[in-house]
């Protein structure tokens, strides 16, 4: 029996070497196996590997188009696996570390030294026998081949270790291996390159289920674009991450990407995900905006999908109804989110949730600026009313497009009317509650038509001649004092009537001040939440200036004040340094409470124009009103 040509003995080592030398010898010599010093695992291997010559010195290699071929189908797991390989070959400098495919070919290495084995080497066991990749795609195991066990004679050098890699199926993919061709492995290198698979495979597992997500996410929007109805796709992260056709054409998006990627609160308005997911159910309404148009749908459907992070919401909307105008802010707000504990501040609510239990129209009187539209919407969202909030501001719209407003028109009705006709806000809030703010510029001719209307609860449209009947609830607010306007021939009387059923009188900051720092804590958090800041007090010098102020422009205006104050403070207090010189000069006016609100309007509007020195722009600011109205207001009063 000849040695082996590829071996070499000496000393005890050598020893040992020689016999293990001689028992592989045995077996492809003779065939026969010392049972005793032979693994089973590599008995079976050995016994598979007869056919192939022990003494081969060739290796076969893929083509390089092949090769590239296999690592294009396999880039995911050489990707994922690359940083574990650098890992484990930096623990050693004289090792390599092999990834190859499910079929034993090699298509990545790492090594520190000279790696003998090319990229494209077969290692599979019918092409060079016993080894660590080929056995354990046999064995669909862990294997660790040490010296003569290995089948052929020139690797008789090689230690190595190898781990086949599954994916959610169970399939092995690949294999992973540590080799070293001149001596022992490092201790413990089993559990190490099994820890790596299993960090290997849950990646893949990872990105497989991307990728599974992602096809059935692809597919799914082919096929919600060919809907009918409005059909929207929100993330976990409750980003939009895709509209259908319909969705685009309702709110004329030319091109969706601009909305993908946007947060959902940009056109679905509730106040966070909690909320927009509870209210979302069949049947609900929701608010959607477009530039300065807002959209009333309804939901037919909510359906929880997988996706590539966690679960995606689908929505399916329709569009029955649409507003030309919304609240101030565009939110919805409910008693629970209006500020205020002072004594006369609750009475207000106590009486505004009386009103809810009604259907009677409401009148709500006080100042600019003291929250007239918050208490309305908060009405209409306890009435449990089914439509929806329908705001219109009155002193807004030009005398000749009022009625339009209102009550809509036909088809044809005028020169540059829409084809098809328009539904006016009493029809759009059919079911709901109509704002009417600034009810004291309405019109006298317009009054008429109003006090028709709500006796009758019907409207005719511009150029037609169908009644056609609304249910709609009427709350009216106005900062001016109705009683004086009847006795100036400027609003009729029996509207007046129609109008105070319940009346809510709100008082002006001024006369609850007690409310003024919780309201500064408000406007606090809403604005370093807006400006991503993090402003956490209020200096106590601010605050006694902020409580001595007489706010003529009320809540509206302590807001902008807080919101100047939040952009312009650096630090993480607000200081005396970030509120308006003309705040920490303001000598204080004595408002007589029995002056009337034409008084008082004509008072604050002086006040504020004095103190923005005439400019227009700044005083509608601050005031919370439209320049027009401010004009308007001026000549009416005839203030210089």
């Amino acid at each position: 029996m000849t040695p082996n040509p590829n071996a070499t003995y000496s000393g005890e080592n050598g020893r040992e070497n020689f016999q293990e030398d001689l028992i592989w010898r045995h077996f492809v010599e003779k065939g026969v196996l010392i049972e005793p010093r032979v693994r089973p695992i590599i008995a079976r291997s050995w016994q598979r590997s007869t056919k192939i010559d022990p003494f081969r010195n060739q290796r076969s290699v893929l083509p390089k188009h092949q090769l590239d071929l296999r690592r294009t189908r396999n880039q995911d797991l050489i990707a994922i696996a690359w940083p574990v390989m650098q890992e484990i070959s930096s623990l050693d400098g004289k090792i390599f570390v092999l990834l190859c495919d499910n079929e034993g070919y090699v298509i990545e290495k790492v090594s520190n030294v000279d790696c003998p084995i090319p990229l494209g080497a077969k290692c599979r066991e019918e092409d060079i026998g016993t080894n660590a990749i080929g056995t354990a795609l046999i064995e669909r195991g862990p294997v660790e081949i040490k010296g003569y066990e290995h089948y052929v004679s020139r690797l008789h050098g090689y230690h190595c270790a190898a781990v086949p890699i599954r994916d959610v199926s169970g399939s092995i993919i690949g294999v992973i291996d540590v080799t070293n061709p001149h001596g022992d492995l490092p201790a413990g290198i089993m559990q190490l390159l099994k820890f790596a698979v299993q960090l290997i495979e849950h990646q893949l597992c990872s990105r497989q289920k991307y990728h599974c997500s992602e096809e059935m996410i692809k597919n799914l929007k082919k096929l919600i674009d060919l809907i009918d109805n409005c059909v929207v796709i929100i993330d976990s992260e409750g980003k939009i991450a895709y509209v259908n056709k319909k969705f685009c054409d309702i709110l004329e998006i030319e091109n969706k990407e601009k909305i993908i990627g946007l947060h959902y609160l940009d056109f679905l308005k509730f106040k966070d995900k909690a909320v927009f997911l509870q209210n979302c159910s069949p049947g609900s309404l929701v608010k959607l905006e477009k530039d300065r148009e807002s959209l009333i749908c309804k939901v037919i459907d909510v359906k929880q999908i997988p996706s590539c992070k966690e679960t995606d919401t689908l929505l399916f909307l329709e569009f029955p109804k649409k507003i030309t105008s919304t609240s101030a802010d565009g939110s919805d707000y409910r008693f629970h989110d209006i500020i205020g504990r002072a004594r006369s501040w609750s009475e207000i609510i106590w009486r505004a949730k009386k009103a809810a239990q009604v259907s009677s129209n409401v009148l709500i009187e006080g100042e600019s600026g003291t929250g007239k539209e918050l208490i309305a919407q908060a009405i209409h969202y306890e009435s449990g009313r089914k439509g929806p909030f329908v705001p219109i501001n009155c002193g807004a719209i030009p005398k000749e497009l009022i009625e339009s407003e209102l009550f809509g028109y036909e088809d044809g009705a005028f020169t540059g009317a829409k084809r098809g006709g328009k539904m006016g806000k009493f029809e759009v809030a059919d079911g709901g509650t109509l704002f009417l703010d600034e009810i004291g510029e309405m019109p006298l001719e317009m009054q008429v038509h109003l006090l028709r209307v709500l006796q009758e609860k019907k409207i005719i449209r511009i150029g037609g001649s169908k009644p056609r009947p609304v249910d709609v609830r009427i709350i009216a607010a106005t900062n001016r004092d109705l009683r004086e306007e009847i006795k100036a021939g400027r609003f009729r009387e029996d509207l007046y009537f129609r109008l105070n059923v319940i009346n809510i009188n709100l008082p002006p900051l001024r006369e609850r001040k007690k409310d003024i720092p919780l309201l500064v804590e408000h406007f606090l958090e809403r604005y370093c939440r807006q400006f991503h800041k993090n402003i956490t007090a209020v200096d106590k010098e601010v605050m006694d200036i902020l409580c001595c102020y007489e706010w003529p422009g009320n809540v509206r205006e302590l807001s902008n004040v807080i919101e100047n104050a939040v952009v312009f403070t650096e630090g993480n207090i607000i200081l005396p340094e970030v509120i308006p010189s003309f705040i920490k000069e303001y000598t204080p006016v004595r408002y007589s409470r029995g002056g009337s609100l034409r008084e008082h309007e004509e008072r604050l509007i002086f006040e504020t124009l004095k103190r923005y020195n005439g400019n227009i722009s700044k005083t509608a600011k601050a005031l919370g009103i439209t320049r027009n109205t401010v004009y308007r207001k001026i000549n009416k009063q005839r203030l210089n």
